[in-house]
């Protein structure tokens, strides 16, 4: 395959009819000489990427922007990329991109021209692809069926491996489940015409076997057929109404958030709660007026004696001393009516000769008591001094506890209701964002319906697959039963044998390119990376093509650990090990491809890559990736260069044959 010409009508950044931006892709011979490389450079934003963007959309449309995306999306997409003039009053309604392009095909090269153009009308965007071979316009397709066409000259699974840019390989690095490689690499490796073949065989000796067999054995197997056709359908179909369903909830969900944002920005994230708020909001007020109650009835208490500490803890101290005192008094009223009788029965018994000598005893005692002056003023009672006490050591600090816990609460009710009154301000009025929740609120019922359809449809697809598979299971028992009593002749002898042959051929196949596959890998990588990195060997699973990366050590190396210019060189190589041992001849389109890689590995790239990656090579680059010294080292295998310049004043781009500096 060869790219030839690139057209682009209003695309982009680019301005004009498609004669006015024609690019030649086709590779030049100069000094006898066929030079393989297109070189594109450009500023970021100037408009490089997009060569590779109108290649892809031209040959993919809709599914060169990813899978599942919907059709009001890529009409969106579509709308975004015609071309936007600054110094024009009336705007491009349309757009389009045509490529020309030559293909291989059995044993033939057919030239071929694929023309997609768009134009927006009112509200609505139209489409139209035309598909030219050998400049003759190709009639009597359906917009799908000119599509599948496209699919089945380069599949998308294929073209991901060989139009790339720099995240897409990045991508392909970290793909742990290959999902979208096996089917390319299956059609790159040729497993696919084995397959194929084998399903040809199928078909043959099932009709073979069926001339042989009776009517009424006919018929049934016709009518099991026909039930399975039509349940494996039906089956199908759901599976495209689940496909679209799902595309539609796509775009709901786009729509809930963009409505959930609007409401947000309206203030709604506010008036969800408002009732809660308020709620709030009474609670807390009924708990202040209890709480300022509760402080009240405290002050009026005993609490307020508290004001006064040290004035009641001189009372609390004179009431002690005065009720010592008077305890110390009766204690001496006691003692001295006591110490009469003593005196005056020492002297009926002594005599009252030694009269002298007892009063001297007794008052010598009475000089060593403590002197106590304390004055008696209040001259309390005893249950009165406990009440008082009880009042000052225990009910006063408690109250006063009390006032300060329920003080402190009531700071914290106060501050969260001036938070609480901030939120309600906050809040809309209902009616501001009324219609914007009732708009939400119906796309969410419709999101939970789409819910149930899929539901449904899941239990549909599952019983009309189960019935389809019924159906396959009696026919293979018909066929089997019947083709042991049938005499085959030598043709479908052979055919049947052939079958079985090719299974086994498949395997073998497989495990050889596989291994093929491997050590292309091994030598590609080797080329492209650094000397540290050469003792770096891969293993790959023939079942799904999962690719292993095993270190000098003979352990497994996680490739989410690998850098990013390290996942490149790894996905680089990958790349053109499939392409060596596919032995297909498709045009390579790299984007940015020397970004996240040191100097070392650029240089390897440059010289080892690019100059025999194919037979076609279009490089999009900046002048920092592809710089002077990198120009002069590609040189001898660049066919021409095209430089993309950005005009600030127009706003829009042309391609100028030249690169920066020539």
């Amino acid at each position: 395959m060869i790219l030839k010409t690139l057209y682009l009508q209003d695309f982009g950044v680019f301005a004009g009819k498609f004669d006015e931006n024609a690019i030649s892709l086709e590779p030049r011979v100069k000094y006898g000489q066929k030079r393989p490389i297109v070189l594109f450079g450009g500023l970021n934003g100037a408009g490089k990427t997009t060569t590779l963007t109108a290649v892809r959309l031209a040959l993919y449309g809709r599914q060169s922007l990813g899978r599942a995306v919907s059709t009001q999306a890529y009409h969106q997409y579509l709308t975004e990329c015609i071309h936007r003039p600054k110094d024009q009053l009336l705007q491009p309604i349309a757009a389009g991109v045509k490529l020309d392009f030559n293909y291989g095909r059995q044993g033939k090269v057919v030239d071929y021209t694929v023309k997609r153009s768009w134009s927006v009308r009112g509200q609505s965007l139209y489409e139209y692809v035309e598909i030219f071979e050998n400049g003759e316009y190709i009639s009597g397709l359906s917009e799908q069926q000119k599509q599948s066409f496209l699919n089945e000259l380069i599949p998308i699974g294929v073209a991901d491996l060989f139009f790339f840019d720099g995240e897409k390989i990045a991508e392909l690095a970290e793909d742990d489940n290959n999902v979208a490689l096996t089917d390319a690499i299956n059609r790159l490796l040729g497993l696919d015409i084995i397959n194929r073949l084998k399903a040809d065989l199928g078909v043959y000796l099932r009709d073979q076997k069926r001339e042989k067999l009776p009517a009424e054995i006919l018929e049934e197997i016709q009518q099991q057929e026909a039930d399975y056709d039509h349940h494996y359908q039906c089956y199908q179909e759901q599976l495209a109404h689940i496909d679209n369903v799902r595309i539609e909830s796509v775009e709901l969900e786009t729509a809930k958030a963009r409505l959930s944002q609007h409401i947000d920005e309206l203030g709604g994230a506010w008036a969800n709660t408002r009732e809660a708020t308020e709620a709030e909001e009474r609670a807390l007020r009924k708990e202040r007026d209890e709480l300022q109650k509760k402080i009240r009835d405290l002050l009026g208490d005993a609490a307020a004696l508290g004001l006064a500490k040290t004035q009641f803890e001189i009372l609390l101290k004179q009431l002690e001393q005065e009720q010592q005192c008077k305890r110390q008094s009766v204690i001496d009223d006691e003692l001295e009516a006591q110490l009469t009788l003593i005196k005056q029965a020492l002297l009926n018994s002594l005599g009252n000769e030694h009269s002298d000598a007892i009063e001297q005893s007794i008052e010598a005692n009475r000089s060593q008591k403590s002197a106590d002056n304390t004055k008696i003023v209040h001259d309390i009672s005893d249950t009165e001094f406990n009440r008082v006490h009880s009042l000052l050591t225990a009910k006063v600090p408690e109250q006063q506890r009390q006032v300060r816990e329920s003080s402190k609460r009531l700071e914290e009710v106060e501050e969260a209701l001036a938070t609480v009154g901030l939120n309600l301000s906050r809040a809309p009025d209902e009616k501001r964002i009324a219609n914007v929740v009732t708009e939400l609120g119906k796309v969410e019922n419709k999101l939970g319906q789409y819910e149930v359809e899929v539901a449904q449809h899941k239990e549909l697809a599952r019983k009309h697959l189960r019935n389809a598979m019924d159906c396959l299971r009696k026919l293979r028992e018909l066929e089997k039963d019947y083709s042991r009593n049938t005499n085959l002749n030598e043709a479908t002898t052979l055919a049947d044998n052939t079958r079985h042959l090719l299974e086994d051929f498949a395997e073998q196949t497989k495990a050889k390119r596989v291994a093929l596959l491997e050590q292309e890998f091994i030598k590609s990588f080797g080329k492209l990376a650094r000397k540290d990195d050469l003792l770096i060997t891969a293993k790959i699973n023939p079942e799904n093509f999962a690719v292993t990366l095993i270190d000098h050590a003979g352990h497994a190396i996680d490739k989410k650990k690998l850098s990013a210019g390290e996942k490149q060189i790894y996905a680089i190589a990958m790349l053109e090990a499939l392409g060596r041992t596919s032995g297909r001849n498709l045009p390579i389109i790299i984007d940015t491809p020397l970004g996240r890689l040191d100097s070392r590995h650029r240089k390897n790239l440059v010289k080892n890559y690019f100059p025999t990656a194919s037979h076609q090579v279009l490089i999009l680059s900046t002048d920092t990736e592809v710089d002077e010294d990198f120009y002069k080292e590609l040189s001898p295998e660049i066919s021409h260069a095209y430089e993309v310049v950005y005009d600030p004043q127009s706003g829009c781009s042309s391609y100028q044959e030249g690169y920066f500096w020539r």
